[in-house]
């Protein structure tokens, strides 16, 4: 159980969310789950298997150019993914 000045404190801390971040407030109010859409679920997943694929296939061939568009396409589409976790 809550002190009454720890209740105070709590409510202050509320209306300051209210006033700086109306949507944030509503969205943990309503439960909303941020989600998102399958063709970025898709371009996630497509960036990252063909970036595996040409980094083995820059590794076997001893391409270098192979090489560093699979670890380019990998970056991008990890970074896409962390990007979409972020509320």
């Amino acid at each position: 159980m809550l002190s009454r000045n720890e209740q105070q404190q709590l409510r202050a801390i509320e209306q300051w969310f209210e006033i700086s971040d109306p949507e944030l407030t509503r969205s943990l109010r309503e439960g909303r789950v941020r989600q998102w859409n399958l063709g970025r679920r898709l371009l996630c997943l497509v960036l990252m298997v063909t970036g595996v694929g040409l980094i083995g296939l820059g590794a076997v061939a001893g391409n270098v150019l192979l090489l560093f568009v699979g670890i380019l396409s990998l970056t991008t589409g990890v970074c896409l993914r962390i990007g979409a976790l972020r509320p």
